[in-house]
C-alpha cells in the first residue's frame, strides 16, 4: 500500500478541522459534493494565479522585487518521504542558489492562514535540499480602481512575509508529523466540535451524531467557546436542557427560557405604534449583489458589491391592490443605472416609507451606486432618507418565538408567521449566495440560451420572494 503523503492543503484543513481531513483522506464517499460556493471562489483563486503569473512573465523587476537573471517557475513542487507541496511562483538565483517562494491568494491582504500556507511549503522545500531566501504574498488591491484594462501592477500587491514564516518553520514541521500520523491512524473518538464555524454541520458530526436536536446550545445567541464548551461536555447539547442555573446573558437566558416554556411575547401597542408611523405608499424593497475579484464594470473596486437585481412590491394604501416591479441586468456589461433608472420609475422622488430588511446593507448599497452615479444621487439619497428595517421589530425584542431560534433572519421568521411560504420550495436559487452564483453564470458566457432563461427567472422568483415575505410579514404584524 502507497504511504499517504500530507499536502499544503491537507495540512490547511487539519489546522481548522482534523476530523474532516480525517474524513476526506479515509472515508470520502461520506463528503457532500464541492458547493458551488466553494467552487466559485476556487474560480477566483484561479483567475489572481493567472495574473499574477503575467506579471512574472517578463525580465527585469516585479514591484521593485529583481527577478532580472533568475529563473522563474510556476507551481514548482517539491516532496519528501512524508510531505508534497507547489508553490505557486518561485524564483531561483543561479548565483547563490536561494529560492523565493511567492504565494497567490484572491484575498485582500495577508491572514493569518497565509503565513501557515507559506509555511508548510518553505518546510517542504527545504527538507528536500532547497535553500529558501526570502518569502511573499501576492494578494489583490482592495483599493484598486477598475478603468478600462486590468492594470496589473496596480491591481497586485506583494508583500513581504519572510520573518513570520520563518518563525514558525519549525512547529509546522512538528503538527504536520501530526497531521500524517492522525490521517493514518484509526477513525478519531466522537466528538461534537466546539470552535468549528459550522456548527453542528460538521461532516464528521455528522457521520457520528444521527439524533442532534433540531434547537441546539448552538443556536443560543452570541454564546462564547467556553460555555459552550461546559455544555457540551455536560451532555446537554439540546437547549431544552440548559440548566435553569447556568450563567448567561439577559438576552442569552430570556432566550432559553422562552424554548423551554414556548411562551410568545408579543409587544401589541409598541408594534402599532411604529407601524402607524409608516407613510403610505409602502415600497418593499430587495436588493440582490454581485462581489468578484475582478471588478465586473468600470468604477468598482475588487469584492465591492455591484448591484445586478432589485424586487418591488408597492402598496399605495389601505386596500389597493399590491403592485409587483422588478429589474435584473441581463448582461454583465449591461450598465447598472438602467436598474436605477427602472426603480427611479416606481419609487416616488418624495412621500412613502421604503421597507427593507437588515437596512445597512440597502442603505450601503445605495451610498456606493450613488457615488458611482452622481446623476442619481440625490433620488438615491432620498431613498435611504425614508428606508424603515421591518427587522427591527425582532431585533428590539417586541416580537419573540421559540421558532425563531434567536435569530432575526427573515428566512427564520417566515416560516413561522407565515408557514406557507418556504424558500426551500425554490428549485435554483435558495439563498443570495445561490443568486451570486447563477448570476455569474448566467452573464460570463458559460451557458447556452435555455440555460440563460431559466436562470433568469429562477433569480426573479427568489428575489420576489424575498420582498413578498416582508409584505406577508407585516400584514400579519397588522393583523395582531
Amino acid at each position: 500500500m502507497t504511504k499517504q503523503k500530507l499536502t499544503k492543503t491537507d495540512y490547511l484543513q487539519y489546522l481548522v478541522c482534523p476530523e474532516e481531513l480525517w474524513l476526506q483522506k479515509n472515508e470520502a464517499t461520506k463528503l457532500a459534493p464541492i458547493s458551488a460556493d466553494a467552487l466559485f471562489k476556487m474560480e477566483q483563486g484561479n483567475i489572481i494565479d493567472k495574473l499574477a503569473q503575467q506579471l512574472f512573465a517578463q525580465d527585469g523587476s516585479v514591484q521593485g522585487i529583481s527577478i532580472e537573471h533568475k529563473t522563474v517557475q510556476f507551481q514548482e513542487k517539491a516532496e519528501t518521504d512524508s510531505f508534497l507541496a507547489k508553490a505557486d511562483i518561485t524564483t531561483t538565483n543561479p548565483a547563490s542558489g536561494a529560492t523565493d517562494i511567492f504565494e497567490v491568494k484572491a484575498a485582500t491582504g495577508v491572514k493569518a492562514e497565509h503565513i501557515h500556507d507559506v509555511a508548510f511549503q518553505s518546510m517542504v522545500f527545504q527538507n528536500s535540499g532547497v535553500t529558501i531566501g526570502k518569502c511573499y504574498l501576492i494578494h489583490v488591491n482592495s483599493n484598486y480602481v477598475m478603468n478600462g484594462k486590468i492594470d496589473l501592477p496596480n491591481y497586485l500587491q506583494i508583500e513581504e512575509i519572510t520573518e513570520e514564516v520563518q518563525a514558525i518553520v519549525t512547529s509546522t514541521h512538528t503538527r504536520a508529523e501530526e497531521a500524517l500520523a492522525f490521517i493514518q491512524g484509526p477513525t478519531p473518538p466522537k466528538r461534537i466540535t466546539i470552535g468549528c464555524g459550522n456548527k453542528l454541520n460538521c461532516p464528521f458530526v455528522l457521520q457520528h451524531y444521527t439524533d442532534l436536536p433540531d434547537y441546539s446550545v448552538y443556536d443560543i445567541s452570541r454564546i462564547n467557546k467556553d460555555k459552550l464548551a461546559t455544555l457540551v461536555a455536560a451532555g446537554q447539547l439540546d437547549i431544552m436542557d440548559v440548566p435553569a442555573d447556568f450563567k448567561l446573558s439577559d438576552k442569552q437566558r430570556a432566550q432559553v427560557d422562552m424554548a423551554q416554556q414556548q411562551k410568545i411575547t408579543i409587544k401589541r401597542e409598541a408594534i402599532k405604534a411604529i407601524l402607524d408611523q409608516l407613510e403610505w405608499p409602502l415600497y418593499f424593497l430587495d436588493y440582490e449583489t454581485f462581489a468578484y475579484v475582478m471588478p465586473p464594470q468600470a468604477g468598482h473596486r475588487p469584492y465591492q458589491q455591484m448591484l445586478f437585481q432589485y424586487s418591488l412590491h408597492v402598496l399605495d394604501g389601505p386596500g389597493e391592490p399590491i403592485q409587483h416591479y422588478e429589474y435584473l441586468l441581463r448582461e454583465r456589461t449591461e450598465p447598472v443605472e438602467n436598474l436605477v433608472l427602472s426603480l427611479r420609475k416606481n419609487i416616488k422622488e418624495t412621500g412613502g416609507t421604503v421597507i427593507v430588511w437588515n437596512e445597512s446593507f440597502e442603505k450601503k448599497i445605495n451610498n456606493e451606486v450613488a457615488g458611482l452615479l452622481p446623476q442619481q444621487a440625490d433620488f438615491l439619497h432620498s431613498v435611504n432618507d425614508r428606508v424603515y428595517d421591518l427587522m427591527q421589530i425582532f431585533r428590539q425584542g417586541l416580537y419573540l418565538h421559540p421558532g425563531f431560534k434567536g435569530s432575526n433572519s427573515i428566512k427564520d421568521v417566515l416560516p413561522v408567521l407565515c408557514p406557507e411560504l418556504n424558500y426551500k420550495d425554490l428549485e435554483v436559487v435558495q439563498s443570495g449566495t445561490d443568486a451570486v452564483v447563477q448570476w455569474h453564470h448566467m452573464t460570463d458566457g458559460r451557458v447556452g440560451a435555455g440555460a440563460r432563461a431559466a436562470t433568469h427567472e429562477a433569480l426573479l422568483r427568489y428575489c420576489e420572494l424575498d420582498t413578498w415575505a416582508m409584505v406577508r410579514i407585516w400584514e400579519e404584524l397588522v393583523g395582531i
